[in-house]
């Protein structure tokens, strides 16, 4: 049996590796008992009628309050999402997916209605568990307005020019815009957004609404984005 002798410096050294073992442990235990008193995000529950058996769990996302949760659930255009998803052409209409949370992931308000509301929608289908793109970026209903000049023979179009960020330039678009309220004047707002932008004054009984000759099944409006649930009636 053969002795083996240390020299100071590991010995040393070896002592002074016992506080980091107890620090560590003392640190992990900290970050464990700070996560488990986090606060959870507001939550809310609703059942729907195609799918009674299964509630679905509506999950604030961080950074959106319990009244902005509140406010966009009870909102006209999140209750009109929820409507449409069960209608005759919806995609829960079959029984073939089911809708199992809802993230409100922003809620911008435009005075005392929401402006925009974006959320993501856990919708599987139910035999195989896959689930389908559910992004989703509502905004309130608005109005475009076609107007056409016949001079010597050539036919042209009203457009104004918009400066929008989200494409980082300047557009060449039809006078539109969004309603002001909740009570769905397309009419009166075509006629005074044309009138804003452009300065021309257009009678309200001349107005034709071309979207209501689309198929019913469209709810004569026009949807410009299968990511963006904002339909417009187009004059």
């Amino acid at each position: 049996m053969s002795l083996l002798t240390l020299p100071k410096r590991l010995i040393s050294s070896s002592f002074r590796s016992t506080p980091c073992h107890q620090s560590l442990r003392t640190r992990r235990q900290f970050c464990i008992k700070m996560s488990a008193e986090s606060p959870q995000p507001p939550t809310r529950s609703i059942t729907l009628p195609s799918q009674l058996s299964q509630p679905v769990e509506i999950v604030a996302a961080s950074g959106v309050s319990d009244s902005e949760l509140r406010i966009a659930i009870e909102s006209l255009l999140f209750q009109q999402w929820l409507k449409n998803l069960q209608s005759e052409n919806g995609v829960l209409a079959t029984g073939v997916f089911l809708l199992k949370r809802v993230l409100i992931q922003g809620v911008d308000m435009f005075g005392k209605r929401i402006g925009f509301l974006k959320f993501k929608a856990d919708i599987f289908h139910k035999e195989t568990g896959q689930k389908i793109p559910g992004i989703v970026f509502a905004r309130g209903p608005a109005v475009a307005v076609l107007i056409l000049l016949d001079s010597d023979g050539e036919t042209y179009a009203v457009l104004t020019e918009q400066a929008r960020v989200p494409t980082g330039r300047v557009e060449l678009e039809l006078p539109a815009g969004m309603l002001d309220d909740d009570k769905g004047d397309f009419v009166g707002t075509a006629v005074r957004e044309v009138e804003e932008e452009t300065g021309i004054h257009l009678k309200v009984e001349d107005m034709v609404d071309l979207t209501s000759f689309l198929d019913p099944s469209t709810g004569c409006r026009v949807f410009p984005s299968p990511v963006r649930f904002h339909f417009i009636s187009l004059f």
